[in-house]
């Protein structure tokens, strides 16, 4: 017995190719939503292995900061790893290793002009430090590098 009104041979068949043509589009949907998530997941991580690197590099500079402070104010002179008549270059960061500062002394690079300011460097109680200090967000295959360079009175 058959209870359909029409016949068979009258079927089109249009509910499979609306369905088919659902499937695919809801395939792609899928497929693109795949591809906006893993971009988005190495756009994170990149966000967070630069932060890491400027984080790392940021404390170096501080823990410096902190010991030329205290060697200071112990009446220390400190010493520095960019000669004092080397004022104008700029650090090559080619071959520097994490983790790693340099300290410049800059208040025997200007010109003080009229003031009265001692021309032996053992005399002068103003010192001005720059201290650039690099580093990678992880030891090994680092993916991002940073440096902080930043200019300390104590």
């Amino acid at each position: 017995m058959n209870f359909s009104k029409h016949p068979p041979h009258k079927q089109s068949g249009a509910v499979l190719y609306v369905a088919l043509m659902l499937l695919i589009l809801l395939a792609l949907i899928g497929i693109v939503a795949l591809q906006v998530a893993g971009l988005q997941e190495r756009m994170a991580a990149n966000y967070m292995a630069t932060n890491s690197a400027f984080q790392n590099a940021e404390s170096n500079a501080r823990q410096m900061e902190n010991t030329l402070k205290e060697q200071v104010l112990a009446g220390a002179n400190p010493p520095t790893d960019v000669p004092p008549a080397d004022c104008t270059s700029t650090p090559d960061f080619q071959g520097w290793q994490s983790d790693q500062q340099h300290v410049r002394r800059l208040d025997l690079c200007f010109a003080w002009g009229a003031l009265d300011v001692p021309s032996n460097e053992a005399e002068r109680t103003d010192q001005i430090y720059q201290i650039t200090a690099f580093s990678r967000d992880r030891p090994l295959l680092p993916s991002s590098e940073a440096t902080v360079d930043t200019v300390f009175i104590p």
